[in-house]
Order: structure tokens, then sequence, then C-alpha cells
């Protein structure tokens, strides 16, 4: 039986795994990084399913140096740079994940534009995305993604 950690602020992408896709499957829900690793470093995991954008997560639950990425990227702006940390908290976590040298296969479900997703792969490894709550298309890439490391 495959195991699926789904890693979002809401519970969304949880119910359409557990409604619509893997009948078969086991899965485990995270709404933050940290719980995320905790989850990682206790169980096998075959694939993570990571939301992009952390809207509903608490500052302090987020990884990511709000205060360094407002100096590094935009001119000291702080505002600009927490929305920066919550509308990317995906690589974010992704980052850390490969950082702990943890390296199952993920799954964004975003419109990612092709040139991200390549550097993605580059930095990471083992990542998948799809642009939307396509059942047909999230299938395809998880069998993709679980066939990789076999």
């Amino acid at each position: 039986m495959r195991t699926l950690l789904i890693v979002e602020d809401g519970r969304e992408y949880y119910d359409f795994f557990r409604l619509f896709l893997e009948k078969e499957a086991s899965y485990i829900h995270a709404q933050t990084g940290e719980a995320a690793f905790e989850v990682l470093g206790s169980r096998d995991v075959d694939l993570v399913v990571l939301d992009m954008r952390f809207e509903r997560s608490a500052p302090e639950d987020l990884l990511g140096d709000v205060e360094k990425a407002a100096i590094d990227y935009f001119g000291g702006d702080l505002p600009r740079a927490q929305r920066y940390v919550l509308d990317n908290q995906g690589t974010f976590i992704l980052s850390e994940m490969r950082a702990r040298g943890l390296r199952q296969p993920v799954l964004f479900v975003t419109d990612m534009p092709p040139r991200r997703l390549a550097n993605l792969r580059t930095l990471y490894g083992r990542v998948h995305a799809v642009p939307y709550f396509d059942t047909a298309a999230i299938r395809g890439e998880v069998d993709a993604a679980l066939g990789e490391g076999a």
C-alpha cells in the first residue's frame, strides 16, 4: 500500500486525494513543514504532496527567513517578504527536506511554469507538478513519481 504525506495549511488536498484518487493508499496529513518533518522522520512515506501557498499559516509556523528575504529581494519591505514566504512555502519545505537528506518524490498541484519546474528538478531532484485538480492528471503524476525510484 502506498503512503502519501499531504502537507498543506488546510484540508483541500487531503480530502481530494482520499475521495477521488488513491482508494488503496494510506494518507497522512501535516499542516506545517515541521509537522511534515516529524512524520518523515518516523514513518515510511512514498510520496510527499506539497501545497505551494500557506496563506492560513501563522507566521511562526513558516519556514524561511522573512527578514533576510526582505533585505535580499525586496529592499527591506517586510510585508512583501512575508507574502513571498507565504506564496512559496512549498519550495521552502522542499528545500529543507533535501537539506535534511529526505529524498522522497514531491508533487505540487499548482500551475507551475515549465522553467520553474525544471529549476526545482535541477536543485532538488524528484519534483513533479500538475496544474490543477484533475484526477487523471494527478494519478498519472503520482504513478510517474513513484515509478522513478523503482
